[in-house]
């Protein structure tokens, strides 16, 4: 309301009618109190709990980002030492979690085989 595109003279007629509803709302309030109120009322995005959740959707994101990079660059080398990738490798590569696309990674040089990495094809029959 304080940064409202509003002439002062409507700010303040709204400031009486928002501080006149409030009085009403909590009775038991002196106007004292209520003007007390309304000065600790933050912004949402000011609040602990609006940035901690805003912190941790940037690091999901930058997780999920890592992820992918981690992914692409191990399809890329996977690729480039073993030929085309079946269908299944790809899934599974998109599917795994960071810590076994970076295995898969510090494991490609010494692989003697793409199923020697990343294993079997899932329901494959031997």
């Amino acid at each position: 309301m304080q940064t409202a595109v509003v002439p002062d003279s409507e700010r303040e007629a709204l400031a009486e009618v928002l501080l006149f509803r409030l009085m009403e709302r909590f009775r038991t309030l002196t106007k004292t109190e209520v003007l007390q109120m309304l000065n600790l009322l933050t912004l949402i995005e000011d609040t602990s709990g609006y940035q901690a959740t805003k912190d941790l959707g940037i690091a999901e994101g930058e997780a999920k980002g890592m992820a992918k990079g981690k992914a692409e660059d191990l399809t890329r080398l996977l690729t480039r030492r073993f030929g085309p990738l079946p269908a299944w490798t790809t899934a599974r590569i998109s599917a795994a979690p960071i810590a076994q696309l970076d295995a898969w990674l510090d494991g490609i040089l010494d692989a003697p085989s793409l199923t020697d990495l990343i294993g079997p094809e899932s329901g494959a029959h031997h």
